[in-house]
């Protein structure tokens, strides 16, 4: 296995947005800006030039942005996960995680762009969520948990965010994981947890990184792995690697990652 890293609200679970209440804390306040809106690779997009935005393009903006903000904070509810203060949502998909339909949400602070601080949501119609990181940029030589205390960790944060899924869980494996983050001001810092990898009952995989201050940093489920490639089968929503090459802008990863198509 690796060891990594158009909205549809109408679609997912109404008991989602109803018990989403306001939006995330640190993102109250007005609403302003806009948000990019990614169909599914299934609907075509226009050839043609961006036309300029018109009222009502732009009040459909601002009304993705509240929804996208409403639905993020009902999926985080209860959880423990977070937003950083002052990271608000800059790109809304719709996607698939393997035969679901899936809807990702990014933020960031100060825009859209891959490669730098971000924390991800992948959430399916349901409104389960499948994914979930939060990067911000911060290293530091703090100590990480032994794999007793990751483990434990991982598990009890699996019995508050899915708590029908997790006795289905067996731990294969506690390691070291590494991300790499890039700055704002270019340079570069190393994002460390200690990945519990994990096999389900239904044959996929799951995993949950830990990191220094016993924090979730990442959190996947559902994970396929396509043994006879030798590579993740699941689509990877939450790496920026694999959605530059996924989005044409980088170049195609090399297993263990999933195979990247657009």
């Amino acid at each position: 296995m690796p060891r990594p890293r158009t909205l549809i609200f109408p679609g997912i679970a109404l008991a989602v947005l109803a018990t989403a209440g306001s939006a995330i804390a640190a993102n109250a306040g007005e609403e302003t800006g806009s948000v990019a809106v990614r169909p599914l690779p299934s609907q075509p997009r226009e050839a043609s030039a961006t036309p300029s935005p018109t009222a009502d393009s732009q009040a459909d903006s601002r009304a993705d942005l509240r929804d996208a903000r409403r639905l993020a904070s009902g999926a985080l509810r209860g959880t423990g996960l977070s937003i950083p203060a002052g990271w608000d949502v800059v790109d809304v998909r719709r996607e698939r995680h393997d035969d679901r339909q899936v809807t990702v949400i990014r933020h960031q602070p100060g825009g859209y762009v891959l490669g730098g601080p971000h924390t991800s949501l992948v959430l399916d119609e349901d409104g389960t969520l499948l994914g979930y990181t939060r990067l911000t940029g911060q290293g530091g030589a703090a100590a990480l948990p032994g794999a007793a205390a990751s483990e434990r960790t991982a598990l009890e944060f699996l019995g508050q965010v899915a708590p029908g899924y997790v006795g289905g869980l067996r731990v294969e494996w506690v390691d070291r994981h590494d991300e790499t983050v890039t700055r704002p001001d270019g340079s570069t810092v190393t994002v460390s947890g200690m990945k519990v990898k994990m096999h389900h009952d239904n044959g996929l995989y799951a995993w949950v990184i830990v990191g220094a201050d016993r924090s979730i940093l990442t959190y996947e489920r559902d994970i396929a792995w396509d043994s006879g490639r030798g590579r993740r089968g699941t689509q990877m929503w939450l790496h920026d690697s694999w959605i530059a090459a996924h989005d044409n802008t980088g170049p195609q990863p090399d297993p263990p990652y999933a195979p990247a198509t657009s």
